[in-house]
């Protein structure tokens, strides 16, 4: 495999902002780009068309989600690797050429993907341990209350070793899941595992994609020898829009694997609702559009967490 055994694919949302600097690196690698644009108002189709002539774009009239758009675009796919980059992310001719040679050399890797930073040069966590009511009680309660460090300390040793090799690792390591900004997959496991979940509209389809790849017996790879830059929030910023289809994908993977402990979490969602509820009411005075989207954002993850998640189907 070389570089050119692989094919790009990304959905935009609004994505006009970000869109030239993934595209531009994505033509540098000389990476085929498939993209299926989501019903975007601010003029993403008509940018990418006239400035990116060779990518093949599919304009839906509705946005229909992350995970069938991109089962959309990759239907189209007949290289080894489907290469999914989100829009905001930029990845350079040398880590496409890593990702590629990685899944060439080691058979048993179905999934690779590099380390993620910001815009400054920050890394961020995109290696992870599966998801467990202790995450979600640490990442919805810890935030700036809790030190990284500390919550380090506290995790397990398995979620710590993750921790370890995005922020200093210098060799591949085997994780559970990994951030899907950027992802190179074996097409033919792709087929196999039936694409990305579209029960998912917006996120956790990546943990649900690496989850179903090791019950197809495929590891799933960090690479952090190589990088790409991932610059965050390409389709919106608005918590009304984006914290209630999180929070909905997420009682869904535990709907469909951590029945166990689905009560809990709803449980855990529903008290971090209220404490918003409360937080951007106090907020409103001094930010009051601030606040008011908060408010918006929180109420509707309040009815999420009472609501019986759906395990299949739409999101």
């Amino acid at each position: 495999m070389s570089a050119a055994d692989a094919t790009a694919v990304v959905v935009t949302h609004n994505s006009a902002g970000q869109i030239v600097a993934a595209l531009t690196a994505l033509r540098q690698a000389q990476v085929p780009v498939r993209l299926v644009d989501n019903a975007s108002t601010d003029g993403t189709v008509d940018l990418v068309r006239r400035r990116f002539p060779e990518v093949t774009v599919l304009a839906s009239a509705t946005n229909t989600g992350f995970a069938t758009a991109v089962n959309r675009a990759a239907a189209g796919v007949d290289t080894d690797v489907v290469l999914l980059v989100n829009p905001d992310c930029v990845v350079t001719p040398g880590t496409v050429t890593e990702l590629v040679r990685v899944l060439r050399d080691r058979p048993s890797v179905g999934i690779a993907g590099p380390r993620l930073t910001d815009a400054h040069g920050r890394v961020a966590i995109s290696a992870h341990r599966f998801e467990s009511l202790a995450t979600v009680l640490a990442s919805r309660f810890g935030g700036s209350l809790v030190p990284v460090s500390l919550r380090r300390l506290l995790s397990g040793r398995q979620r710590r070793a993750a921790y370890d090799a995005c922020v200093r690792g210098a060799q591949p390591v085997a994780v559970d899941w990994l951030s899907g900004a950027c992802l190179a997959v074996r097409r033919e496991l792709f087929v196999a595992i039936g694409g990305l979940d579209e029960g998912y509209f917006l996120y956790y389809e990546d943990e649900e994609l690496c989850l179903q790849a090791a019950r197809h017996g495929a590891e799933v790879l960090y690479v952090p020898s190589v990088t790409a830059v991932h610059t965050g929030g390409a389709s919106s910023s608005d918590p009304a829009w984006i914290w209630p289809h999180l929070y909905r994908s997420m009682l869904r993977f535990f709907a469909r694997h951590r029945a166990g402990t689905l009560r809990a979490v709803r449980g855990v969602v529903l008290l971090r609702a209220l404490i918003g509820i409360g937080l951007a009411g106090a907020r409103m005075p001094l930010q009051p559009r601030a606040g008011t989207a908060r408010l918006r954002a929180w109420t509707r993850v309040g009815r999420i967490a009472v609501t019986r998640p759906e395990t299949r189907g739409g999101a």
